[in-house]
């Protein structure tokens, strides 16, 4: 059976809140869902937060033509999801 993939389209991204708006619809998270990267982690390793529970992997397309700042913290989002990886968590993540 192949991996879900929950596909994120981010070339249009210019803050951290449309990572969030995308990433919270595509998971199916309540709209009480903090936007913290604390509350991110706990919502995905903990599950039954959000209608869509691991194992995925996370696809984050569109990130070479995606501006700075949004570039920025997607790079902040895979190292911590990469680090939650290592500790068990059955999360894995890639940049297109």
């Amino acid at each position: 059976m192949a991996r879900k993939e929950i596909v994120l389209e981010g070339a249009g991204w210019r803050t951290q809140a449309d990572f969030y708006d995308a990433f919270f619809l595509a998971v199916g998270s309540p709209k009480t869902h903090a936007r913290n990267l604390d509350a991110l982690a706990d919502s995905i390793c903990g599950g039954q937060i959000n209608a869509v529970d691991i194992p995925y992997t996370l696809v984050v397309r569109g990130y070479e033509r995606m501006q700075e700042a949004p570039r920025r913290f997607v790079d902040r989002v895979c190292r911590i999801l990469l680090e939650l990886q290592d500790e068990g968590c059955d999360i894995d993540v890639r940049c297109e």
